[in-house]
């Protein structure tokens, strides 16, 4: 219910955004209600976890198999092991990047079976050991393995330096989840689309969908499905939809979702942008309001393959 209210009311506002004569006289009062609507509404708090120095260099504790470790923070690095710490694994070598260019390094192909950041576990990780005692010796310490920016991405983390001391924060679990399954649940529906499968399309939206598209407002499922069917589900090559999610911001028990749409209908290629508010009923999420940006000059073009 929660969410279609949201939905509602961004419907509403968006009327007025949109409107050849009202948008700028409404767009400031609309901006602020919509900044009211979204920190009005319960947001999950990102886990916070310590960050150490070691001669500056950001360390943070881990746990694999029950033992503490201390792996360097390095957002410009994949994850790694210290060779020295897990000498064990498979020989093989590793590409190493640097500011004075790339070398082959010899490395280990190390199985990982529990790696805990923060309460987060990654289990049957495959990870390369490589010797990293230069960093040791650079900080007076043994860095035990790097945190690199693939498992960071996983975790949602970002490094924040600012407060009294610096920290890892990390998106909560819950959070991670539902988006997966909102990610899992769109790809079904552009599937759909592309195969012109209406039944399972409709169960992508909420009965009372509010769609802003550039061929027109549409409110309601059927007025939207009775839209495509028109518009692209009669074209033959039949119509390709690719949608590209940007981010993810949840509202409550919903999620606000802004994407890169393509759809490539004959040999022309439509481009926008857009922002879906979706909600989980039902066991699956659904779309209650969803609005695309007019196709900007230049978006629309001859595509060269098909």
């Amino acid at each position: 219910m929660f969410g279609w209210t949201i939905g509602f009311v961004f419907g509403f506002l968006l009327r007025f955004l949109f409107h050849p004569r009202l948008r700028f006289a409404f767009l400031p009062a609309c901006s602020t209600i919509v900044l009211l609507l979204l920190t009005a509404c319960p947001a999950a708090r990102a886990q916070e976890i310590p960050i150490e120095t070691c001669d500056r260099l950001p360390v943070v504790r881990v746990s694999i198999s029950g033992m503490k470790y201390l792996f360097l923070v390095d957002t410009a690095a994949t994850s790694m092991l210290n060779m020295k710490s897990f000498p064990h694994g498979d020989p093989s070598t590793i590409s190493v990047t640097s500011w004075s260019g790339t070398v082959e390094a010899r490395s280990q192909d190390v199985i990982v079976g529990d790696l805990d950041v923060g309460g987060r576990h990654f289990k049957s990780l495959h990870l390369p050991a490589v010797d990293l005692s230069a960093l040791g010796r650079a900080c007076g310490r043994q860095i035990d393995g790097i945190l690199g920016i693939d498992l960071l991405g996983i975790l949602g983390a970002s490094v924040d330096l600012k407060g009294p001391s610096p920290r890892l924060l990390m998106e909560p679990a819950s959070l991670q989840a539902r988006i997966a399954e909102i990610e899992k649940d769109m790809t079904i529906c552009s599937a759909a689309f592309n195969r012109a499968d209406e039944r399972t399309l409709a169960e992508c939206f909420d009965p009372q969908v509010i769609v802003f598209a550039a061929g027109g407002d549409f409110y309601g499922r059927d007025a939207i499905l009775a839209y495509y069917r028109e518009r692209y589900f009669q074209q033959n090559p039949p119509a390709q939809l690719l949608i590209t999610p940007r981010a993810h911001h949840p509202i409550g028990d919903a999620i606000w979702m802004e994407y890169d749409l393509r759809i490539t209908v004959g040999d022309q290629i439509l481009s926008a942008r857009g922002t879906a508010l979706c909600q989980k009923t039902a066991g699956r999420w659904r779309i209650v309001h969803m609005n695309h940006s007019n196709p900007v000059d230049g978006a629309s073009r001859t595509a060269t393959t098909k």
